[in-house]
């Protein structure tokens, strides 16, 4: 659990199952002054969010044992998380996970880190 009493950089939560975009995006991420934790998949990810509260989760989309849109709908029915912003990276997202508004932002894997940041920002703001 986070020292609420202590400030301390935005914990953002990282679902993704290919190591070595994991290690870029949290490299990215650290370098812009976030704390990171990594997940290998929903299931992972759902465990590391009962341990501790990020401000953000960003989570691919086809993930072994269970996908993304699998975690977001079970995080979704925690009311103890709903104000947790979701990013959902994809390389071939389906329209309809985009029009069920699963997630707060929908962005395709190779976007810019620019783009990336820019959306992280923005989804932190929000909590």
């Amino acid at each position: 659990m986070r020292d609420s009493g202590i400030a301390s950089p935005p914990l953002v939560l990282l679902v993704e199952d290919e190591p070595g975009l994991a290690k870029l995006m949290t490299f990215m991420l650290e370098d812009e002054g976030f704390e990171v934790v990594v997940a290998a998949n929903g299931r992972e990810g759902l465990k590391l969010l009962a341990q501790q509260r990020p401000e953000l989760i960003i989570t691919d989309y086809m993930m072994p044992e269970m996908n993304g849109a699998e975690m977001i709908r079970a995080i979704r029915a925690e009311a103890a998380y709903d104000t947790i912003p979701i990013m959902l990276m994809s390389a071939a997202l389906p329209v309809e996970l985009v029009t069920q508004s699963l997630a707060d932002r929908f962005l395709a894997k190779g976007a810019s880190l620019d783009t990336i940041l820019k959306a992280v920002n923005e989804l932190i703001e929000l909590c």
